[in-house]
């Protein structure tokens, strides 16, 4: 090892060169590569745990929420169900799902008590599709008349005095001298 103090005070240029070696070294020592490439690697790794972690989270937030929406759903699908079977055990209505064997004979009636001109005759083509436990009759009618008072006053007395029957689809048009009405009158029965 050459000194690095001469009598004169100054330094050899080998001397210089051997310290500027010997500090650069040092240096490298003093500043440690592979730690700030760890801490790097860490920042990464992490930055990709978060995007995954965040990923799944909002996945698992949809299914929570389409999972409360559907529950919301069945408690108040339970609550109608309630509803229903409370009202059916307390109502006097018990012949509402009957089938009525004489149906088109009171529709005929019922025209009548309506006083339209016309008779009503049979409906075009009456359906029965089974559903479940029951089965949905329908009665398509188109009548003419020249008082639409008289032929809503036929659909009026038609719901009333028969039980559970409904109007599934209605359609009114005006004539020169009469009313078109195209109705279909529909109601559940119980299979026997």
């Amino acid at each position: 090892m050459s000194q690095l103090n001469t009598p004169q005070g100054k330094l050899s240029p080998d001397d210089r060169y051997e310290l500027a070696a010997r500090a650069q070294n040092q240096q490298r020592l003093n500043y440690p590569k592979h730690l700030i490439g760890l801490g790097l690697l860490l920042v990464v790794v992490s930055l990709v745990v978060l995007v995954i972690s965040w990923q799944v989270r909002s996945a698992a937030q949809e299914a929570n929420t389409r999972v409360a929406y559907e529950l919301t759903q069945i408690e108040q699908l339970i609550t109608d169900i309630q509803t229903l079977e409370a009202t059916q055990a307390t109502s006097q209505d018990r012949d509402r799902g009957q089938p009525i064997p004489d149906m088109l004979s009171k529709f005929k009636r019922y025209g009548i008590q309506a006083k339209l001109e016309n008779d009503i005759g049979l409906p075009k083509n009456p359906k029965s599709r089974p559903e479940g436990n029951a089965r949905l009759m329908s009665y398509p009618y188109t009548l003419r008349d020249p008082s639409l008072e008289h032929l809503l006053d036929w659909v009026r007395i038609s719901i009333d005095q028969t039980p559970g029957l409904g109007v599934t689809s209605m359609e009114i048009k005006p004539a020169k001298q009469d009313w078109t009405m195209t109705i279909t009158l529909s109601r559940y029965e119980r299979n026997q």
